[in-house]
């Protein structure tokens, strides 16, 4: 309706300047006039129409945009939001009244709108005390004494790898693979750890477990060597006493 009385309008206001340009006076040839009107009603409705089709694609676009804002006004629950913050606000105050090293960082992350909070917590992994070599050999020692021998000798390689008291460290060693029957170790810690102290107090254990081994693995004149030589040098032992029964 709006576009006809527009068209009407503009229809008066071209004829009546068509009759203000054209008096009854000048008015040569009607039909020349109507043709020339016609004309210009033509181009009028293309004007018309081209600014109907400009209006309408505006409008498609506000509509578009409308329902655009709709949709998010719909994806977006208020309520929703305000309990996420609260959640952000309770969590963060629990963060802040823990000590510093109980958590190393807080990664928050907000898929969407209306998909929730989504929360990891990396707590951070506090090392273990380092144990002190002097404590670490009592606990090995008392390991090796109650029988722990897997557990004993884990803490005598870290021992080994300190550097910490060697000689007896490489003595007990020896006294966990004597013990389990694995001869050749043995023997090889027995021979480190009489190369590194061959005062120590434990010496003439070490040269009957060395014996022993020895005779285990059918070296008999290399055993009894050693058995001989551990009478002669620790006669009131009781690694001597033990000793002597091979000698027999």
């Amino acid at each position: 309706m709006k576009r006809s009385i527009v068209l009407a309008f503009l229809l008066v206001g071209v004829l009546s300047a068509e009759q203000s340009v054209y008096s009854d006076a000048d008015f040569i040839d009607s039909d020349a006039i109507a043709k020339k009107n016609s004309r210009e009603i033509f181009r009028l409705k293309q004007k018309i129409n081209a600014l109907n089709e400009k209006i309408e694609g505006l409008k498609s676009i506000i509509d578009g945009q409308a329902n655009e804002i709709a949709q998010l006004k719909q994806n977006v629950n208020t309520t929703n939001l305000e309990k996420i913050i609260n959640e952000l606000s309770q969590r963060v105050a629990a963060l802040e009244s823990k000590p510093p090293k109980v958590v190393e960082k807080v990664v928050v992350k907000n898929s969407s709108a209306i998909g929730g909070v989504k929360e990891i917590v990396e707590p951070k992994k506090e090392e273990p005390k380092k144990i002190s070599s002097k404590e670490l050999f009592k606990k090995a020692v008392l390991n090796f004494n109650k029988n722990r021998l897997t557990k004993a000798q884990e803490q005598f390689k870290e021992l080994l790898k300190r550097g910490y008291k060697s000689a007896s460290v490489n003595f007990y060693l020896g006294e966990i693979a004597y013990k389990r029957g694995k001869n050749t170790d043995a023997i090889s810690y027995y021979q480190k750890s009489a190369t590194l102290n061959e005062n120590a107090s434990y010496m003439d254990r070490l040269l009957l477990h060395t014996a022993i081994t020895l005779h285990r693995s059918g070296k008999k004149q290399q055993a009894k060597n050693f058995f001989e030589a551990i009478v002669s040098s620790y006669p009131d032992s009781a690694s001597a006493k033990e000793a002597k029964k091979y000698l027999k």
